[in-house]
């Protein structure tokens, strides 16, 4: 516990604080089962509905509806699963996303890839590009924004901050 003074500001994490942010958590996780609730409810209901009516016998359209909903799904899952886990630094929630969003994407793509036209696998383009995608993140996250800490070396983006910090006269 936090022991702060009555006139003294609050601490990033005094009781308030740590109770906000176990609120915005059971927030978060509720609304993530929720539209996991309503994805397994709205598809189940699709493919009944294109087994029976639409197209009796076979499921054509519902699996690309459902493919392609995962996508937002997952992505849902994850922006969950990276606040609950504590990761900061908008690069690295930003590299976290573009893997998640990849991985959803590719199920749709072999999935719709292979209903529509399975004689033309066609899938290889964009799952190449979607490859060239992340190797590129990478490169530039461990390269520019990561740095070598280890190595007691400032990330290309560090010493950018400090030249620009220098310039304004606010760091020798």
């Amino acid at each position: 516990m936090v022991n702060e003074s009555p006139g003294e500001a609050s601490s990033p994490f005094s009781d308030e604080a740590l109770r906000r942010i176990a609120k915005e958590k059971v927030i978060l996780a509720f609304f993530v089962k929720v539209h996991i609730l309503a994805y397994i409810c709205v598809n189940a209901f699709l493919v009944l509905l294109d087994y029976f009516i639409t197209s009796p016998g076979s499921i054509d359209w519902a699996i690309i509806v459902a493919s392609s909903w995962l996508v937002g799904l997952g992505i849902h899952v994850g922006g969950y699963l990276i606040y609950a886990r504590g990761v900061i630094g908008g690069n690295k929630k930003g590299l976290l996303f573009h893997f998640i969003a990849e991985a959803f994407s590719v199920q749709a793509v072999i999935v719709i890839n292979l209903l529509t036209s399975p004689w033309i696998l066609w899938l290889v383009w964009p799952l190449g590009a979607m490859a060239g995608a992340v190797i590129v993140h990478l490169i530039l996250f461990n390269w520019f924004l990561k740095g070598k800490a280890s190595q007691g070396k400032k990330s290309w983006m560090d010493r950018k901050i400090d030249e620009e910090l220098k310039k304004a006269g606010r760091q020798k």
